[in-house]
């Protein structure tokens, strides 16, 4: 399993359970929807999952490994070298231009960077490879802050895939597209994941776009906590 997730309990000190979750899994390869509503508690989940906040109790393990068995450095580490990140504001630094922002993941991990040259013999050659699968091959050189909001979507897309994290997650990306482009980015996010074999979690309030992946859950069915 890529994820696993077993009898997780997380809540602020004298406030009710946030998120109260037996079991959940996510296989490797997997894409999966997770839907919940604004306040449901899925930026909660995300940071349990991702390793940025503890459970009170409970594990969660990701590619066999506990984050309850490491220290704060060794699961920025562990993140940085095995998840790919997509936030809903992107989350872009806008005067560096779009190679360099797609890069930055290979300087937090040497094993990402290690990954892209082991492919392509160079990180720009990986780099611009990927770039030219999402379209963006011709404006490498242009600041993020010059692009539309659809193209600095895709440079974030890339930015999470770049070097083949195990797993991608992805944040409401697409919550300020239209109909088409929603659809068409999710199609270009799972072609690149199953490039590199890698699941999938795209968390959204969004239900129409369910049918484009593995498997949909509800959070209010998975989450047996009270709302945040």
């Amino acid at each position: 399993m890529t994820l696993t997730l077993t009898d997780i309990c997380f809540g602020w000190p004298e406030q009710p359970v946030l998120i109260d979750i037996q079991h959940f899994e996510i296989s490797r390869g997997e894409k999966v929807f997770l839907y919940g509503p604004s306040g449901s508690g899925k930026s909660t989940l995300l940071n349990l999952i991702s390793g940025i906040q503890q459970p009170l109790s409970g594990c969660v393990s990701a590619l066999g490994t506990s984050f309850g068995a490491l220290n704060s450095r060794q699961r920025d580490r562990f993140r940085a070298d095995h998840l790919g990140l997509i936030f809903q504001q992107f989350n872009l630094l806008p005067y560096l231009s779009v190679q360099d922002n797609v890069l930055l993941p290979c300087g937090f991990s040497d094993l990402r960077r290690k990954r892209v040259i082991d492919t392509y013999g160079s990180e720009v050659a990986g780099a611009t490879a990927l770039l030219e699968r999402l379209g963006l091959g011709s404006l490498m050189d242009r600041e993020v802050a010059r692009l539309s909001i659809g193209q600095q979507q895709r440079v974030a897309a890339a930015r999470a895939l770049i070097g083949e994290p195990e797993l991608i997650i992805a944040d409401e990306p697409t919550s300020a597209l239209d109909t088409d482009s929603r659809a068409r980015f999710i199609e270009l996010l799972s072609e690149q994941s199953e490039l590199s074999n890698s699941s999938l979690l795209f968390v959204s309030h969004d239900l129409s776009l369910a049918s484009h992946f593995d498997r949909s859950i509800a959070l209010t069915d998975l989450n047996q906590g009270g709302q945040n």
